[in-house]
């Protein structure tokens, strides 16, 4: 289990790294315009201001405040004064090479402001899935009581799938917030209605512990 978890947030980090290499900063700007547009049209233009104004400030909080994010420009990027002290390689790179690397690092801070959008809009839903989740629950456990009443042997294919739904749909969570493409506010909705009916199976088809 250990393993497949490292696997998995491995493959995250090979996304985002992915992401950062090849996807292109007026793409990255497509992206966020679209998913605005999407996200006006399903809440309204009050809410979509409030998430982005919560977003930026988590972004800022975390990596603008902190001096994260330029620092890593700084690394990357020799200042001005760097490169008069740095004689005969003033010009090295100036027009080509770390244009190049601005570009990547601007996509990948994009990326990440867009990743705290997603789970701001994500967050705006957990009550809703505190209300949907409870009913499933309550039902899962009342189905179990009643199967072992009726002395009903579970379903471990039910259980061992059903655990597979709501890791995946978590998994899937994950990735989404680095997805260099629209998502649209709508996924949410249906992922927590995913995970609620999993859940609901998961507990009708555990089995007695003895």
């Amino acid at each position: 289990m250990t393993r497949n978890l490292l696997f998995s947030l491995m493959l995250w980090l090979l996304e985002v790294i992915l992401v950062a290499s090849f996807v292109s900063d007026r793409w990255t700007r497509e992206l966020q315009r679209a998913e605005d547009r999407m996200m006006i049209g399903y809440f309204g233009a009050a809410k979509e201001s409030q998430i982005r104004h919560t977003a930026q400030r988590w972004f800022d909080r975390l990596f603008v405040t902190t001096g994260i994010r330029e620092n890593v420009f700084r690394y990357f990027i020799p200042t001005e004064r760097e490169r008069q002290m740095s004689k005969g390689f003033e010009d090295v790179g100036r027009n080509d090479l770390f244009p190049f690397i601005e570009s990547r690092l601007n996509v990948l801070w994009d990326t990440i402001f867009q990743m705290f959008k997603r789970l701001t809009t994500a967050c705006i839903w957990l009550p809703y899935l505190v209300a949907a989740l409870l009913p499933f629950v309550v039902d899962g456990l009342v189905r179990r009581k009643i199967s072992q009443t009726n002395f009903d042997y579970p379903s471990p294919m039910a259980h061992r799938y059903s655990l597979y739904l709501i890791l995946g749909a978590l998994y899937l969570l994950l990735v989404s917030l680095t997805l260099p493409f629209p998502i649209p506010p709508q996924a949410v909705p249906v992922g927590v209605f995913v995970v609620v009916y999993a859940v609901n199976v998961l507990l009708a088809n555990t089995q007695k512990r003895i």
